[in-house]
């Protein structure tokens, strides 16, 4: 007997989006509808013939461009959550006066008892480029203890109220390995500037737990508000209890890849018993510390910068992290590649950048491992096509170019600024070139580093490095589908294709027009399908 298969209509949608302008997989294409079935997408073309029933939610796009959801490979939410609900924002200071009377303002509003804490402070904006000095906000703050993290994360400012009671005094202590206290050269007394290892000897207090869920919640919002919908997220292992809660939840609307910080040999183990929840909260692996930035001037750099601060040597170099040095980095990798987990190493001096190359030249197989360097902003030249011959993956912020241009050339030198901020050049070698913000450090906000790799326009609107920009479908690729390869999620994110996750963003403006990525914004978000902005 012949049998025929019959031919089945396709399934309705949920959800179907109409005259839009889809983009995906690095270019404009010319298909115009995109249907949504639980979550996931299950057509992408030009027709709507069988997928529109009577429960189907239809989306005018009204010609906008439609994207894959923004994958920011590098952020610290987690981490950041309290900070941005409760804390102190001093990015928007462009003076010492202003930075003051943000402190005095905020003060004002907090609890008897309560520390005061806050971040974003970079002093390369002012007209008057000093570093802060505890002088600065003694007055203001009186008994109550201050910590002011600049917007790298790799310095803060304490007050003197602070200070005593981290014990930190003209006599001591010494300045930590990969750390640095920094001092008045002619009195010795702490001028209330930590760097890097020396941050963690003034101990704040914790978060409570109902601070850190809300915390999380107002950074996830800020996320989806620009168009974010999942994250490589480097955050401290006692967050990992809260993430996972949030991850559980119905109104869950961005996925986790978790990196696991610490500099414990232990921290291994930790990731490797983190439990996942499937599509929403993924351990792939650890982060480590090769240095620290170069506002801080705590990059690791092969000669002295041209301009160290003033309480630096002539001759100062940065400050490589003790574990880069001392084995214990290389044991970790090693240990990370035996349980197949992924090492993710910041690394933003020219010499830290060579250094970890080599640390991860010695793994066996590592092009399938997907190591990755976080940042590589300034490379030796002879560094930079090492990416792709070992298969490493640059995982890169474009919009702290945007940041660093200011000040760069007078840094390290017209001639090394040459080899920072590669992405053409790194395009070029055949490296897959990863895209994400560093948040907190600068804003989540995805179009601005797009417009910042396209244009090369940096704060204040000169244009720097031109020599290395990029396109935008080249820029928003390395935002969307290189970003899910670096988390591992490629076969369900980065893309507008059937069987893939529901992660859109739709757009306003249109990229392709004379600067036109200057003002992209997220008009809505989706997440399984589900507007979540």
């Amino acid at each position: 007997m012949l049998f025929t298969a019959a031919i089945l209509p396709p399934p309705t949608a949920d959800l179907l989006v109409v005259n839009a302008k889809i983009w995906t997989d690095g270019a404009l294409t010319q298909n115009s509808v995109l249907g949504v079935r639980a979550g996931k997408i299950v057509y992408v073309g030009k027709s709507t013939q069988g997928l529109r029933g009577p429960k189907t939610q239809v989306l005018d796009a009204k010609g906008r461009l439609l994207t894959p959801g923004i994958i920011d490979a590098h952020t610290h939410l987690a981490r950041a959550g309290v900070g941005f609900k409760y804390g102190l924002d001093l990015r928007v200071a462009t003076s010492k006066a202003q930075f003051i009377e943000l402190v005095r303002m905020k003060v004002a509003t907090l609890p008897e008892g309560a520390w005061l804490s806050g971040r974003g402070w970079s002093t390369e904006s002012y007209k008057v480029k000093e570093t802060p000095h505890r002088n600065w906000i003694d007055a203001v703050t009186g008994d109550r203890p201050a910590v002011l993290t600049r917007m790298d994360g790799h310095s803060l400012l304490a007050n003197s109220a602070a200070l005593r009671l981290a014990g930190i005094t003209k006599d001591g202590p010494a300045d930590p390995p990969g750390g640095s206290i920094e001092r008045d050269p002619k009195t010795g007394e702490p001028t209330g500037i930590l760097v890097d290892a020396a941050m963690p000897l003034i101990q704040t207090p914790s978060a409570t737990p109902l601070q850190l869920r809300e915390g999380l919640k107002a950074v996830v919002a800020e996320a989806n508000r620009f168009g974010v919908t999942a994250v490589g997220d480097i955050m401290d292992p006692l967050a990992v209890a809260t993430v996972r809660e949030y991850a559980s939840s119905p109104n869950r609307s961005i996925r986790f890849g978790v990196y696991l910080q610490s500099e414990s040999p232990m921290v291994v183990g930790m990731a490797t018993q983190a439990k996942p929840i499937p599509g929403w909260f993924e351990p792939r692996g650890i982060k480590l510390y090769m240095d620290g930035s170069l506002g801080s001037r705590s990059a690791f750099m092969a000669a002295p910068f041209t301009k160290p601060l003033p309480t630096q040597p002539a001759d100062w170099r940065g400050l490589p992290r003790i574990g880069a040095t001392n084995g214990l980095y290389a044991q970790l990798i090693k240990s990370a590649a035996d349980a197949n987990l992924q090492v993710i190493t910041h690394a933003i001096g020219d010499q830290a950048n060579k250094d970890a190359l080599d640390l991860y030249a010695q793994v066996p197989s590592l092009a399938s491992r997907r190591f990755r360097i976080e940042h590589a902003q300034h490379l030796l030249p002879s560094e930079v096509g090492r990416f792709a011959k070992l298969g490493v993956l640059p995982s890169m912020q474009p919009f702290h170019k945007a940041d660093d241009g200011r000040y760069c050339d007078d840094v390290i030198g017209t001639e090394r600024s040459q080899s920072s901020y590669t992405f053409k050049t790194f395009l070029k070698s055949g490296a897959k070139l990863t895209f994400g913000s560093d948040f907190p450090v600068v804003t989540i906000d995805p179009w601005v580093g797009i417009h910042t790799a396209v244009t090369g326009e940096i704060l204040g609107g000169s244009i720097w490095m031109p020599e290395q920009n990029i396109s935008f479908d080249q820029a928003l690729d390395a935002y969307t589908r290189t970003s899910a390869y670096a988390i591992f999620r490629e076969k369900d994110l980065g893309r507008l294709a059937p069987g893939y996750q529901a992660d859109f963003v739709l757009l306003d403006g249109w990229p392709y027009a004379k600067n036109g990525t200057k003002n992209l914004r997220a008009k809505a978000t989706y997440v399984a399908g589900r507007k979540v902005f």
